[in-house]
């Protein structure tokens, strides 16, 4: 072969694997269905507990003809069909809106799907698997079991380079009465507002967590006592502050928070920093509720 033809480049066409339109989904983030991943096509979609129903979802809490979501020339609504206990999206109860990419909807106090535009279904998949492995679905916050792994880490870290480490156990006072007396939406509302003030409070390096039920933990590194219980007063006012209507009806929320602080080798493990905190909260909620323990 010729030496200038065994220098040139071949040029050839390299096709565009990218081409396709995003396509819509639902995610099922918990309940009976979840992990389920629905590709909605033109038309409409119905789900409830019927058997003549598109997505049929064995969940007490929704109706049988609970709500209906229409794809249309790109563009996605859902609509309440006039359910018991109602359709929420991203917190708000709604007879009929459009969706976004990444809206929650919320149809009982378990079942929680999310819409999504991906341009593939393995995207979608693998990053909700993951968000459903480590965030609460309810709140957004992180769940229990990703609280421990890195606490346990950020504990060890800060025990051996002599760094301080504050744990926040916070505790939404009287929540069994707002389930009694507003029903569990409103209780889910409160829980998904509450952890949306505590956010919005804390660094992004720190972790709020949902502990269990109505509770909280949250981890702030590199941070002393002092700091930690000034940051836990503001938290405290700002949810006695703060004002939560939910239909109509204006729902009074504090909490009670307790802490605990790594300084040098005062505790031994992650475990005994917990039970310590723990401890304080108990305290709080000993003393009259709606105040920081420490």
């Amino acid at each position: 072969m010729p030496e200038e033809i065994r220098d040139q480049t071949v040029v050839t066409e390299i096709p565009d694997l990218d081409r396709k339109e995003k396509q819509a989904y639902i995610v099922f983030l918990s309940g009976p269905l979840v992990g389920k991943i629905h590709l909605l096509e033109e038309g409409t979609v119905r789900m409830g507990r019927a058997a003549d129903i598109d997505i049929p979802i064995n969940d007490l809490g929704i109706s049988r003809h609970h709500l209906q979501i229409q794809l249309r020339q790109g563009v996605a609504r859902v609509k309440d069909l006039g359910s018991t206990n109602g359709t929420y999206l991203n917190g708000n109860r709604v007879k009929e809106a459009e969706l976004k990419d990444g809206d929650k909807i919320q149809i009982s106090s378990s079942t929680i799907m999310k819409f999504a535009y991906q341009d593939k279904v393995e995207n979608i998949f693998h990053t909700e698997l993951y968000r459903m492995a480590v965030v609460d679905a309810l709140t957004g916050a992180y769940n229990k079991r990703f609280f421990e792994e890195r606490f346990r880490e950020e504990f060890s870290y800060c025990l051996r380079n002599n760094v301080p480490l504050s744990l926040l156990m916070v505790d939404i006072d009287h929540f069994k009465n707002v389930n009694d007396e507003h029903g569990h939406p409103a209780g889910d509302f409160i829980l998904s507002h509450v952890t949306a003030l505590l956010r919005s409070i804390v660094r992004r390096e720190d972790i709020v967590a949902r502990y269990g039920g109505e509770e909280f933990a949250i981890v702030l590194k590199a941070t002393p006592s002092e700091g930690a219980t000034i940051l836990a007063e503001r938290m405290r006012r700002l949810i006695d502050e703060s004002t939560f209507d939910f239909e109509e009806k204006r729902i009074h929320v504090t909490i009670s928070v307790g802490i605990a602080t790594l300084n040098a080798q005062n505790l031994p493990d992650a475990e005994a920093m917990v039970k310590t905190a723990d401890s304080f909260l108990y305290n709080s909620k000993n003393k009259g509720r709606n105040r920081v323990s420490a």
